[in-house]
């Protein structure tokens, strides 16, 4: 890499360690947070620092890649391997693919056949991993282009005899493999074009002439994959959607990946992962091999011995997805539904228990990914655990610095409330179904708790974004705002699931939409289908000021006192905050001064207190 590569990596690494709050404590508070100020102006030089970097020795070459020699190309292709990586574990995701695009122009340009299909298949498997991270919103933003790249690297097949390259003919191999990814499943037609293209694949990966042609591929291994991607079509059995084709070729999948794991695990000596034996007991299922109550009843086998103390990934799939599952089974069966609510209810108890006991140092961004989907099959009895309180009491105070920004939205935004319910009542009238001022009197503790939950659940979409957020250690570009947007998606899905936490769905979706709609997000955002949507407006207003003024959170620009934040709350007014909402902030300066000085102390104390149970 060229030494501004080396010391942009390493400035990445930094900004990874100063945003990290495991093992911290709040003992000496005042000291805390000066120790937060510090590490968020310490990022904050480091963004600039590499912003400068990038913009005078990378973006440029970027520009002109054409125009590039070998020795810069060899140096941008060793650049992006340092960024790139899998999951949570890659630097700067959107740089990588950025980079991947600009060699693939420079491959295209000077005719490199060999390093055209590896940058195509590297830029498809860029934004596979960028696609991974909405995935949790449930939208589909990158898949299209995915299929545009790998099936572009994957065209080359009828090249294959000329092509000499062993590494090249398993760019191709893997490329046609990878199609499926191009197709979420979330339909039939999906589900069809998923199994199609992994039923190509395996076509040409099986077929000796292949294996011949290049026998020092891993073919075993390729194939394996193969098999894996199509087993993960259980979530479309799940949601209902089976042809017998799609049947047949699930359970194929399953069974062979199952068979695997119990031949390599048996000669390592080890114990086969749970989840590739749950995708072969639930294909069972699906087919009509295993009846539901078999199923149910090997989940609750499976969970019995689970390891309470096992924070690996095997074990945070046992004690949260286990339950998750067990409870998505439940919920579209009428007959077991209530017959296994003790159970279910046991799940949640236990999976409360060990989200509470987990270690910070383990915690990450792997238990919040499976704790976000454990909330996404949320099963609520009347008189069983709500969401709303799970969600409260252990998932939104897993990233402290983030729990703090809803902390103190949410503290604003009671405030604003009670104004308006002594001041101006008709603002708040349809608010939990009262019509008039005297019925908002009546309810005044119910309303104030409202408001106080919408500000405290508000984002709860962005901790599906957390980990990708912390690492962009520049100026930002245009996908990663694309990007984070996404997590009103992700945070009114997870609030639209559940009875108790369903009327604060509009609050996260709408948060961000412009008040006279001229900007913002989501654009198809109604704000008159929100019966509470002077709440709405609040938390927005709320928001707002919070990210002007907010001074320890490293998603936090530079810090505005707090007449300045007031001074932009006040130009906003009408177009991107409520009239309404911004004229109440600007009325209670004074009151916001003294709330500020101890709300941000005091939802650091809370974070921690949560943490520790």
């Amino acid at each position: 890499m060229r030494e501004y590569q080396q010391a942009y990596v390493e400035n990445l690494e930094r900004i990874v360690a100063l945003s990290d709050l495991s093992g911290e404590t709040l003992e000496d508070g005042a000291a805390f947070l000066a120790g937060r100020r510090e590490k968020n102006a310490r990022v904050q030089e480091i963004v600039e620092e590499n912003t400068v970097m990038l913009r005078q020795k990378l973006f440029p070459v970027l520009d002109d890649i054409a125009s590039a020699d070998e020795e810069e190309i060899r140096h941008l292709e060793d650049f992006a391997r340092h960024l790139g990586g899998t999951g949570a574990n890659q630097l700067d995701p959107v740089l990588h693919y950025s980079i991947h695009c600009a060699l693939i122009t420079y491959a295209r340009k000077w005719e490199k056949r060999d390093m055209l299909i590896r940058e195509l298949y590297q830029a498809g498997l860029a934004l596979f991993y960028m696609q991974e991270i909405i995935d949790r919103s449930g939208k589909v933003r990158y898949r299209w282009k995915m299929g545009l790249l790998f099936g572009e690297a994957a065209s080359y097949i009828r090249q294959y005899d000329e092509i000499k390259s062993s590494e090249t003919r398993g760019y191709i191999h893997r490329s046609m493999g990878n199609l499926s990814l191009a197709y979420g499943g979330a339909n039939r037609e999906d589900a069809r074009r998923k199994l199609d293209a992994v039923r190509r694949s395996l076509q040409i990966l099986t077929d000796p002439a292949f294996q011949e042609k290049t026998p020092s591929l891993p073919w075993e291994q390729y194939i394996y994959v193969s098999h894996q991607e199509r087993s993960s079509a259980l979530n479309v059995l799940r949601a209902g959607i089976s042809e017998p084709l799609l049947l047949k070729e699930v359970m194929e999948s399953a069974e062979y990946v199952w068979e695997h794991q119990e031949e390599y695990c048996r000669k390592k000596g080890t114990r086969p992962m749970v989840r590739w034996r749950m995708g072969y007991e639930a294909a069972q299922y699906h087919c009509g091999i295993l009846p539901l109550g078999d199923l149910l009843h090997w989940l609750e086998e499976v969970y019995m011995e689970r390891d309470e103390e096992d924070y690996s990934e095997n074990g945070i799939y046992s004690n949260i997805s286990i339950p998750a599952l067990y409870a998505e089974y439940l919920s579209n069966s009428e007959q077991y539904r209530f017959k296994k609510r003790e159970v279910l209810s046991h799940m949640y108890r236990r999976v409360a228990d060990y989200v509470r006991s987990a270690p910070e140092e383990q915690v990450g961004e792997l238990l919040l990914k499976y704790l976000l989907v454990f909330l996404q099959s949320f099963v609520e009895y009347p008189d069983g655990i709500q969401e709303k309180e799970f969600l409260l009491q252990l998932v939104i105070c897993r990233h402290p610095d983030a729990y703090v920004f809803s902390r103190m939205v949410a503290r604003i935004t009671e405030l604003m409330a009670g104004h308006a319910l002594r001041e101006t009542p008709e603002l708040l009238l349809g608010i939990l179904g009262c019509d008039t001022p005297k019925q908002l009197q009546k309810r005044e503790k119910e309303i104030l708790r409202f408001a106080y939950e919408s500000g405290l659940l508000h984002d709860i979409g962005i901790l599906a974004f957390n980990n990708m957020v912390r690492r962009i250690g520049r100026s930002w570009l245009e996908e990663e705002r694309e990007m984070v947007e996404y997590h009103v998606y992700a945070g009114a899905s997870i609030l639209e699931k559940s009875e108790s936490t369903r009327p604060y769905a509009a609050s996260a979706l709408g948060h961000h939409r412009f008040f006279d709609g001229s900007g913002g997000y989501p654009a198809e955002y109604d704000r008159k289908k929100n019966t509470a949507q002077a709440v709405t407006d609040m938390v927005s207003a709320a928001a707002f000021l919070v990210r002007l003024i907010d001074d320890t959170n490293y998603q936090s620009r530079r810090c505005l006192s707090l007449q300045q934040a007031l001074k932009q709350v006040k130009e906003q007014a009408g177009i991107r905050l409520s009239p309404a909402a911004a004229g109440l902030l600007i009325k209670m300066e004074e009151e916001l001064k003294e709330c500020l000085q101890s709300v941000q102390m005091e939802a650091y104390e809370e974070a921690f207190r949560l943490l520790k149970g």
